[in-house]
């Protein structure tokens, strides 16, 4: 089977990294199996799935500071005493929440980039994966973007650092770009975050792009075309 190289093509991304529902789920409960005081793994995996899902509804609905244990409890059919089996607060929900993220950029899309790719090439892999994530995971990054400004220090320290990660990586092969004469910025930062902000809103905004029939790979086209105006250099002269 062919494996994802990069390419503009969410339906063979999907088939070579562990994104689908089939992974996802199994691989929260194992990033959190010593959080979870239920034995049985596919009983786990199963509430872990209704919880989460029923958060980001709830969320959603009344926003995750107004939503209690009890809400979760009602929406999930679940006791609180069973719900205590698998988190240990609201705050320790939202934290596997934010823990989980980095773990899933990990597995699909940093150990896609090799170190004897281009500058061009890891930032595109790094721009189409991460569009990608984020139609995959998209309730989990509206969640991790909407709600991080109610949470916890710690998970908002959290939530901070995923960010930073990101944005360092980007300012990275940027910096490679322009020691390769491929890229041209005056501001690392600020390339780096017009960058970050065009990801970010396509999981934001995910609502007016359907209605609109725009797929992940059309935005990309789109977005690819702002970053290279402002970054590319073709014959020394940037476009």
């Amino acid at each position: 089977m062919t494996k994802w190289n990069g390419e503009n093509d969410f339906a063979l991304f999907k088939k070579s990294v562990p994104i689908t529902s089939q992974d996802i789920w199994p691989a929260f409960y194992h990033l959190h199996k010593e959080k979870i005081q239920v034995q049985k793994q596919n009983v786990a995996i199963e509430k872990l799935k209704r919880i989460i899902n029923a958060t980001f509804r709830l969320s959603n609905q009344k926003g995750f500071s107004l939503m209690s244990l009890r809400d979760l409890s009602q929406v999930t059919d679940m006791s609180m005493g069973s719900l205590y089996n698998y988190i240990g607060s609201k705050s320790q929900l939202a934290e596997m929440i934010h823990q989980f993220l980095p773990h899933v950029f990990d597995t699909c899309i940093s150990e896609q980039i090799h170190a004897t790719d281009s500058a061009d090439g890891k930032l595109q892999k790094l721009i189409r994966g991460h569009v990608f994530i984020s139609e995959a995971l998209q309730p989990w990054f509206f969640f991790a973007f909407m709600e991080t400004k109610h949470l916890s220090r710690a998970v908002k320290s959290l939530a901070k650092n995923n960010e930073l990660r990101s944005e360092q990586l980007m300012e990275s092969y940027i910096s490679e770009g322009i020691k390769e004469n491929i890229y041209c910025a005056d501001s690392l930062f600020l390339s780096s975050m017009m960058i970050k902000s065009l990801l970010q809103n396509w999981y934001v905004k995910h609502i007016k792009y359907r209605a609109n029939n725009i797929s992940c790979e059309g935005y990309l086209d789109h977005i690819e075309e702002v970053i290279n105006k402002h970054l590319k250099v073709v014959n020394d002269v940037k476009i």
